[in-house]
Protein backbone atom coordinates (compact mmCIF):
# COMPACT_ATOMS: atom_id res chain seq x y z
CA UNK A 1 0.00 0.00 0.00
CA UNK A 2 1.08 3.59 -0.56
CA UNK A 3 1.33 5.93 2.39
CA UNK A 4 0.98 9.42 2.80
CA UNK A 5 1.22 11.01 6.21
CA UNK A 6 0.43 14.25 6.41
CA UNK A 7 1.63 16.94 9.33
CA UNK A 8 1.53 20.64 9.94
CA UNK A 9 4.33 20.26 12.18
CA UNK A 10 8.06 19.56 11.27
CA UNK A 11 9.42 16.34 11.15
CA UNK A 12 12.35 14.43 12.68
CA UNK A 13 15.00 15.82 12.82
CA UNK A 14 13.55 19.62 13.68
CA UNK A 15 11.06 18.05 16.05
CA UNK A 16 10.99 15.14 18.32
CA UNK A 17 7.91 15.13 19.98
CA UNK A 18 5.40 12.25 20.66
CA UNK A 19 3.53 12.54 16.79
CA UNK A 20 7.08 13.01 15.08
CA UNK A 21 8.20 9.84 16.90
CA UNK A 22 5.74 7.97 16.65
CA UNK A 23 5.11 8.58 12.54
CA UNK A 24 9.09 7.67 12.44
CA UNK A 25 8.15 4.46 14.16
CA UNK A 26 5.59 3.88 11.91
CA UNK A 27 6.97 4.84 8.78
CA UNK A 28 9.85 2.72 9.21
CA UNK A 29 8.00 -0.56 10.24
CA UNK A 30 5.89 -0.04 7.63
CA UNK A 31 8.61 0.49 4.67
CA UNK A 32 10.11 -2.59 6.31
CA UNK A 33 6.91 -4.63 5.91
CA UNK A 34 7.20 -3.82 2.12
CA UNK A 35 4.53 -0.83 1.99
CA UNK A 36 5.84 2.46 0.62
CA UNK A 37 5.55 5.42 2.88
CA UNK A 38 6.35 8.84 2.86
CA UNK A 39 5.58 11.88 4.84
CA UNK A 40 4.55 15.42 3.89
CA UNK A 41 5.37 18.20 6.88
CA UNK A 42 6.16 21.82 7.48
CA UNK A 43 9.94 23.35 6.89
CA UNK A 44 11.22 24.96 9.42
CA UNK A 45 13.56 27.70 9.62
CA UNK A 46 14.97 27.45 12.85
CA UNK A 47 17.77 25.41 12.20
CA UNK A 48 20.57 24.98 10.17
CA UNK A 49 18.37 21.99 9.33
CA UNK A 50 15.70 23.85 8.00
CA UNK A 51 17.38 27.27 6.16
CA UNK A 52 19.35 24.68 4.01
CA UNK A 53 16.90 22.98 2.81
CA UNK A 54 15.00 26.33 2.61
CA UNK A 55 17.45 27.77 -0.27
CA UNK A 56 16.93 24.62 -2.06
CA UNK A 57 13.38 25.55 -2.65
CA UNK A 58 14.36 28.60 -3.76
CA UNK A 59 17.29 27.76 -6.35
CA UNK A 60 14.75 25.14 -7.20
CA UNK A 61 11.64 27.19 -7.38
CA UNK A 62 9.58 24.53 -6.35
CA UNK A 63 8.79 25.72 -2.72
CA UNK A 64 9.85 21.90 -1.60
CA UNK A 65 12.44 19.74 -0.99
CA UNK A 66 12.80 15.74 -1.27
CA UNK A 67 15.04 13.59 1.39
CA UNK A 68 15.20 10.20 2.52
CA UNK A 69 17.83 9.65 5.20
CA UNK A 70 15.60 8.80 7.45
CA UNK A 71 14.55 5.35 5.13
CA UNK A 72 11.34 6.79 3.51
CA UNK A 73 10.63 9.91 1.62
CA UNK A 74 9.73 13.23 3.28
CA UNK A 75 9.08 16.12 1.45
CA UNK A 76 8.86 19.30 3.39
CA UNK A 77 7.94 22.63 2.91
CA UNK A 78 6.80 26.41 4.35
CA UNK A 79 3.44 25.75 2.29
CA UNK A 80 1.94 22.54 2.81
CA UNK A 81 -1.12 23.06 1.23
CA UNK A 82 1.08 25.00 -1.42
CA UNK A 83 2.73 21.59 -2.35
CA UNK A 84 0.39 18.64 -1.61
CA UNK A 85 -1.05 19.03 -5.39
CA UNK A 86 2.91 18.33 -6.68
CA UNK A 87 3.43 14.86 -4.61
CA UNK A 88 3.17 11.83 -5.94
CA UNK A 89 -0.53 10.39 -5.30
CA UNK A 90 -0.69 7.78 -1.92
CA UNK A 91 -3.49 5.59 -2.00
CA UNK A 92 -4.46 6.75 1.16
CA UNK A 93 -2.97 9.85 3.27
CA UNK A 94 -3.05 10.05 7.04
CA UNK A 95 -3.32 13.21 8.24
CA UNK A 96 -2.11 13.68 12.01
CA UNK A 97 -2.03 17.33 13.15
CA UNK A 98 -2.23 21.12 11.72
CA UNK A 99 -4.69 22.25 9.90
CA UNK A 100 -6.36 18.60 9.01
CA UNK A 101 -9.88 19.28 7.57
CA UNK A 102 -8.10 21.94 5.35
CA UNK A 103 -5.63 19.01 4.23
CA UNK A 104 -8.18 16.69 3.79
CA UNK A 105 -10.44 18.92 1.12
CA UNK A 106 -7.14 19.35 -0.77
CA UNK A 107 -6.67 16.06 -0.81
CA UNK A 108 -10.43 15.11 -1.33
CA UNK A 109 -10.02 17.35 -4.49
CA UNK A 110 -6.96 15.32 -5.53
CA UNK A 111 -8.48 12.08 -5.55
CA UNK A 112 -7.09 10.68 -2.56
CA UNK A 113 -9.17 9.43 0.43
CA UNK A 114 -7.60 10.35 3.91
CA UNK A 115 -7.65 9.54 7.40
CA UNK A 116 -7.93 11.52 10.48
CA UNK A 117 -5.34 10.22 13.06
CA UNK A 118 -5.96 12.31 16.46
CA UNK A 119 -2.95 12.81 18.21
CA UNK A 120 -3.79 15.62 20.35
CA UNK A 121 -7.01 18.18 20.97
CA UNK A 122 -6.62 20.59 18.54
CA UNK A 123 -9.76 19.40 16.76
CA UNK A 124 -11.78 21.43 19.78
CA UNK A 125 -10.39 24.39 17.57
CA UNK A 126 -11.81 23.07 14.50
CA UNK A 127 -14.27 25.64 12.62
CA UNK A 128 -15.97 22.72 10.83
CA UNK A 129 -17.03 21.44 14.25
CA UNK A 130 -18.70 24.49 15.61
CA UNK A 131 -21.06 25.28 12.47
CA UNK A 132 -21.75 21.80 10.93
CA UNK A 133 -20.43 18.63 12.84
CA UNK A 134 -21.94 15.87 10.64
CA UNK A 135 -21.59 16.85 6.84
CA UNK A 136 -18.44 19.38 6.60
CA UNK A 137 -15.78 16.56 7.36
CA UNK A 138 -13.77 15.52 4.58
CA UNK A 139 -12.23 12.37 6.30
CA UNK A 140 -12.86 9.20 5.27
CA UNK A 141 -12.52 7.02 9.29
CA UNK A 142 -11.00 8.47 12.23
CA UNK A 143 -8.30 7.10 14.45
CA UNK A 144 -7.47 8.28 17.81
CA UNK A 145 -4.19 7.66 20.26
CA UNK A 146 -6.26 6.87 23.03
CA UNK A 147 -9.61 6.25 24.74
CA UNK A 148 -9.37 9.88 26.13
CA UNK A 149 -8.86 11.30 22.66
CA UNK A 150 -12.00 9.75 20.89
CA UNK A 151 -14.17 10.47 23.78
CA UNK A 152 -13.38 14.16 23.61
CA UNK A 153 -13.79 14.16 20.29
CA UNK A 154 -16.83 11.93 20.45
CA UNK A 155 -18.86 14.32 23.12
CA UNK A 156 -17.40 17.07 20.47
CA UNK A 157 -18.84 15.93 17.12
CA UNK A 158 -20.77 11.94 18.42
CA UNK A 159 -17.87 10.75 15.99
CA UNK A 160 -16.81 7.40 17.87
CA UNK A 161 -13.14 7.35 16.19
CA UNK A 162 -11.06 3.77 16.58
CA UNK A 163 -8.56 3.29 19.21
CA UNK A 164 -5.07 2.83 17.99
CA UNK A 165 -2.41 3.35 20.25
CA UNK A 166 1.45 4.82 19.77
CA UNK A 167 3.59 1.96 18.09
CA UNK A 168 6.78 1.06 19.53
CA UNK A 169 9.06 -1.66 18.78
CA UNK A 170 10.41 -3.08 22.89
CA UNK A 171 13.45 -3.60 21.40
CA UNK A 172 14.39 0.25 20.46
CA UNK A 173 13.50 1.24 24.23
CA UNK A 174 14.45 -2.21 26.79
CA UNK A 175 17.42 -2.03 28.32
CA UNK A 176 19.31 -3.11 31.80
CA UNK A 177 18.67 -0.49 34.57
CA UNK A 178 21.87 0.42 35.85
CA UNK A 179 21.84 3.50 37.26
CA UNK A 180 19.18 5.13 39.99
CA UNK A 181 18.20 8.80 38.93
CA UNK A 182 14.20 10.17 38.60
CA UNK A 183 14.30 11.41 35.04
CA UNK A 184 12.14 14.34 33.93
CA UNK A 185 11.91 14.23 29.92
CA UNK A 186 11.07 17.65 27.80
CA UNK A 187 11.68 20.06 30.46
CA UNK A 188 8.95 23.07 29.35
CA UNK A 189 6.09 24.63 31.12
CA UNK A 190 3.54 22.31 29.91
CA UNK A 191 5.39 19.32 30.87
CA UNK A 192 5.74 20.38 34.39
CA UNK A 193 8.97 22.00 34.57
CA UNK A 194 8.70 24.32 37.36
CA UNK A 195 6.89 21.48 39.61
CA UNK A 196 9.92 19.01 38.62
CA UNK A 197 12.32 21.70 40.19
CA UNK A 198 10.89 22.18 42.92
CA UNK A 199 10.63 18.37 43.34
CA UNK A 200 14.13 18.51 42.59
CA UNK A 201 14.84 20.74 45.27
CA UNK A 202 13.25 18.98 48.29
CA UNK A 203 14.66 15.73 47.26
CA UNK A 204 18.25 16.95 47.39
CA UNK A 205 19.73 13.25 48.21
CA UNK A 206 18.20 12.29 45.09
CA UNK A 207 19.80 12.11 41.32
CA UNK A 208 17.75 14.17 39.10
CA UNK A 209 18.40 13.73 35.42
CA UNK A 210 16.24 16.43 33.23
CA UNK A 211 16.61 15.53 29.32
CA UNK A 212 15.70 17.89 26.61
CA UNK A 213 12.83 17.49 24.04
CA UNK A 214 11.18 20.00 22.40
CA UNK A 215 14.03 23.08 20.83
CA UNK A 216 14.26 26.02 23.56
CA UNK A 217 14.35 29.26 22.70
CA UNK A 218 17.51 31.16 23.66
CA UNK A 219 15.81 32.71 26.66
CA UNK A 220 14.12 29.49 27.75
CA UNK A 221 17.33 27.91 27.18
CA UNK A 222 19.36 30.44 29.57
CA UNK A 223 16.66 30.23 32.35
CA UNK A 224 16.86 26.77 32.89
CA UNK A 225 20.53 26.93 33.03
CA UNK A 226 20.35 29.25 35.76
CA UNK A 227 17.12 27.57 37.45
CA UNK A 228 19.43 24.34 37.63
CA UNK A 229 22.87 26.04 38.33
CA UNK A 230 21.77 25.97 42.01
CA UNK A 231 20.99 22.00 42.25
CA UNK A 232 23.76 19.96 42.68
CA UNK A 233 21.30 16.71 42.28
CA UNK A 234 20.56 17.60 38.54
CA UNK A 235 22.01 16.74 35.73
CA UNK A 236 20.40 17.97 32.38
CA UNK A 237 21.32 15.86 29.06
CA UNK A 238 20.81 16.39 25.48
CA UNK A 239 17.91 14.53 23.62
CA UNK A 240 19.02 11.71 21.89
CA UNK A 241 17.57 9.13 18.99
CA UNK A 242 18.50 6.73 21.40
CA UNK A 243 16.66 6.52 24.50
CA UNK A 244 18.06 3.27 25.86
CA UNK A 245 20.86 5.36 27.02
CA UNK A 246 18.60 7.27 29.10
CA UNK A 247 16.36 4.93 30.46
CA UNK A 248 19.37 2.95 31.46
CA UNK A 249 20.37 5.73 34.03
CA UNK A 250 16.47 5.85 35.14
CA UNK A 251 14.71 4.12 38.06
CA UNK A 252 12.05 6.20 38.52
CA UNK A 253 10.42 8.55 35.42
CA UNK A 254 8.90 11.72 36.64
CA UNK A 255 5.97 13.24 34.25
CA UNK A 256 3.95 15.90 35.80
CA UNK A 257 2.52 16.90 32.80
CA UNK A 258 0.84 20.31 33.59
CA UNK A 259 -1.66 19.93 30.18
CA UNK A 260 -4.35 17.36 29.46
CA UNK A 261 -1.41 14.76 27.26
CA UNK A 262 -3.37 12.43 25.09
CA UNK A 263 -1.31 9.59 25.86
CA UNK A 264 2.63 10.40 27.24
CA UNK A 265 4.39 8.05 25.60
CA UNK A 266 7.54 8.18 27.36
CA UNK A 267 5.79 6.61 30.07
CA UNK A 268 5.26 3.66 27.55
CA UNK A 269 8.99 3.88 26.35
CA UNK A 270 10.07 3.68 29.80
CA UNK A 271 7.54 0.73 31.27
CA UNK A 272 9.33 -1.72 28.11
CA UNK A 273 12.35 -1.40 30.85
CA UNK A 274 10.51 -1.70 33.89
CA UNK A 275 10.80 1.62 35.12
CA UNK A 276 7.93 2.95 37.23
CA UNK A 277 5.89 6.14 36.23
CA UNK A 278 4.98 8.79 38.54
CA UNK A 279 3.06 11.27 36.69
CA UNK A 280 -0.19 13.61 36.25
CA UNK A 281 -3.56 11.75 36.35
CA UNK A 282 -4.85 13.99 33.59
CA UNK A 283 -6.20 13.35 29.75
CA UNK A 284 -4.37 9.91 28.46
CA UNK A 285 -1.92 9.50 31.24
CA UNK A 286 -3.95 6.98 33.30
CA UNK A 287 -3.74 4.87 30.18
CA UNK A 288 -0.42 5.36 29.42
CA UNK A 289 0.88 4.74 33.02
CA UNK A 290 -1.88 2.10 33.59
CA UNK A 291 -0.61 -0.44 36.72
CA UNK A 292 2.82 0.56 36.57
CA UNK A 293 3.01 3.81 38.09
CA UNK A 294 1.08 6.27 40.88
CA UNK A 295 -0.67 8.73 39.35
CA UNK A 296 -0.95 12.68 40.93
CA UNK A 297 -3.00 15.26 40.80
CA UNK A 298 -0.91 18.14 39.17
CA UNK A 299 -2.17 21.00 41.39
CA UNK A 300 -0.97 18.91 44.54
CA UNK A 301 1.65 20.82 46.47
CA UNK A 302 5.46 19.87 45.70
CA UNK A 303 6.00 18.44 48.93
CA UNK A 304 3.30 16.06 48.38
CA UNK A 305 5.28 14.79 44.64
CA UNK A 306 8.11 14.64 46.23
CA UNK A 307 7.06 12.41 49.18
CA UNK A 308 5.39 10.30 46.79
CA UNK A 309 9.09 10.12 44.67
CA UNK A 310 11.19 9.48 48.41
CA UNK A 311 8.87 6.55 49.47
CA UNK A 312 9.14 4.74 45.68
CA UNK A 313 12.64 5.11 45.82
CA UNK A 314 13.15 3.82 49.15
CA UNK A 315 11.03 1.15 49.70
CA UNK A 316 12.53 -1.87 47.63
CA UNK A 317 9.12 -3.89 47.79
CA UNK A 318 6.89 -1.10 46.30
CA UNK A 319 8.95 -0.43 43.46
CA UNK A 320 9.60 -4.09 42.56
CA UNK A 321 5.54 -4.52 42.57
CA UNK A 322 5.03 -1.52 40.49
CA UNK A 323 8.36 -2.38 38.18
CA UNK A 324 6.83 -5.38 37.54
CA UNK A 325 3.62 -4.08 36.92
CA UNK A 326 5.06 -1.63 34.69
CA UNK A 327 6.72 -4.34 32.18
CA UNK A 328 3.07 -6.37 32.03
CA UNK A 329 1.60 -3.46 31.15
CA UNK A 330 4.16 -2.35 28.22
CA UNK A 331 3.73 -6.25 27.53
CA UNK A 332 -0.13 -5.83 26.57
CA UNK A 333 -1.56 -6.47 23.68
CA UNK A 334 -2.65 -2.81 22.31
CA UNK A 335 0.86 -2.01 22.60
CA UNK A 336 1.93 -5.15 20.36
CA UNK A 337 3.62 -4.20 17.27
CA UNK A 338 2.10 -6.97 15.11
CA UNK A 339 -1.58 -6.74 15.87
CA UNK A 340 -0.96 -2.79 15.93
CA UNK A 341 0.50 -3.21 12.02
CA UNK A 342 -1.82 -5.65 11.26
CA UNK A 343 -4.76 -3.62 12.47
CA UNK A 344 -3.34 -0.47 11.32
CA UNK A 345 -3.38 -2.10 7.72
CA UNK A 346 -6.95 -3.55 7.55
CA UNK A 347 -8.34 -0.42 8.68
CA UNK A 348 -6.67 1.35 5.81
CA UNK A 349 -7.84 -0.90 3.76
CA UNK A 350 -11.43 -0.83 4.67
CA UNK A 351 -11.25 3.33 4.70
CA UNK A 352 -10.13 2.97 1.14
CA UNK A 353 -12.77 0.88 0.31
CA UNK A 354 -15.56 2.43 1.71
CA UNK A 355 -14.44 5.76 0.03
CA UNK A 356 -14.15 3.74 -3.62
CA UNK A 357 -17.75 2.49 -3.15
CA UNK A 358 -19.74 5.91 -2.50
CA UNK A 359 -22.03 6.03 -5.71
CA UNK A 360 -21.63 9.16 -7.77
CA UNK A 361 -24.14 11.34 -6.62
CA UNK A 362 -21.99 11.95 -3.23
CA UNK A 363 -19.08 11.46 -5.04
CA UNK A 364 -19.61 14.58 -7.63
CA UNK A 365 -21.38 16.75 -4.40
CA UNK A 366 -18.25 15.88 -2.24
CA UNK A 367 -15.96 17.21 -5.00
CA UNK A 368 -17.65 19.69 -6.04
CA UNK A 369 -18.05 21.15 -2.36
CA UNK A 370 -15.01 20.19 -1.34
CA UNK A 371 -16.45 18.26 1.81
CA UNK A 372 -17.63 14.44 2.22
CA UNK A 373 -20.67 13.54 3.14
CA UNK A 374 -21.47 10.62 5.29
CA UNK A 375 -21.05 6.84 4.72
CA UNK A 376 -23.79 4.43 5.07
CA UNK A 377 -23.61 3.32 8.31
CA UNK A 378 -23.76 -0.32 6.73
CA UNK A 379 -20.52 -0.10 5.31
CA UNK A 380 -18.75 2.27 8.15
CA UNK A 381 -19.93 -1.04 10.73
CA UNK A 382 -18.95 -3.06 8.17
CA UNK A 383 -15.55 -2.16 7.67
CA UNK A 384 -14.79 -1.58 11.61
CA UNK A 385 -16.05 -4.97 12.27
CA UNK A 386 -13.58 -6.81 10.46
CA UNK A 387 -10.79 -5.29 12.11
CA UNK A 388 -11.90 -5.98 15.27
CA UNK A 389 -12.88 -9.68 14.83
CA UNK A 390 -9.10 -9.90 13.19
CA UNK A 391 -6.91 -8.56 15.92
CA UNK A 392 -9.89 -8.23 18.84
CA UNK A 393 -9.47 -4.05 18.99
CA UNK A 394 -12.28 -2.19 19.92
CA UNK A 395 -12.94 1.64 20.14
CA UNK A 396 -14.01 3.25 23.37
CA UNK A 397 -18.01 2.14 23.03
CA UNK A 398 -17.45 -1.25 21.40
CA UNK A 399 -19.23 0.00 17.97
CA UNK A 400 -17.91 0.94 14.58
CA UNK A 401 -16.18 4.17 14.03
CA UNK A 402 -18.12 6.66 11.74
CA UNK A 403 -16.66 7.19 8.75
CA UNK A 404 -16.83 10.08 6.02
CA UNK A 405 -16.06 9.94 2.34
CA UNK A 406 -13.06 11.48 0.92
CA UNK A 407 -12.50 10.92 -3.19
CA UNK A 408 -12.64 8.02 -5.57
CA UNK A 409 -9.15 5.85 -5.41
CA UNK A 410 -6.25 7.49 -6.36
CA UNK A 411 -3.24 6.94 -9.12
CA UNK A 412 -0.60 4.83 -8.29
CA UNK A 413 2.56 6.04 -6.16
CA UNK A 414 6.36 5.51 -7.13
CA UNK A 415 8.44 4.49 -4.72
CA UNK A 416 10.60 6.94 -4.99
CA UNK A 417 10.34 10.63 -6.74
CA UNK A 418 12.36 13.59 -5.78
CA UNK A 419 11.21 16.86 -6.37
Amino acid sequence: MNILFVSGNPHLPQVFGGVEINTHELATELVGRGHHVAVAAKLSLRDRFGLSRAALTILGARGVTYDSDLGYGVFRGRKLLGFLPDLPRPDIAIIQTGAMPEFGRRLAGLGVPSVAYLHGLGFEDWQELRSRPHGCLPFCGYLAVSQFAARRFKQLCGIDPIVLAPFFRRERYETPLQGGMVTFINPVPPKGVELAIQIAQLCPAIRFSFVYGWRLGFSDWANLQCRLRSLSNVVLRRRTSDMRSIYRDTKILLVPSQWEETWGRVASEAQCSGIPVVASNRGGLPEAVGPGGILLDPGHSPATWAAVIRQLYSDRNQYEALSQAARQHAARPSLNPDLQIASLMALLAGFIENAGHQNCSEMREARASGLGGALPKSRSDRAASAVMATTGMKNPSGAAATTMIAAASPASWPVDRSC
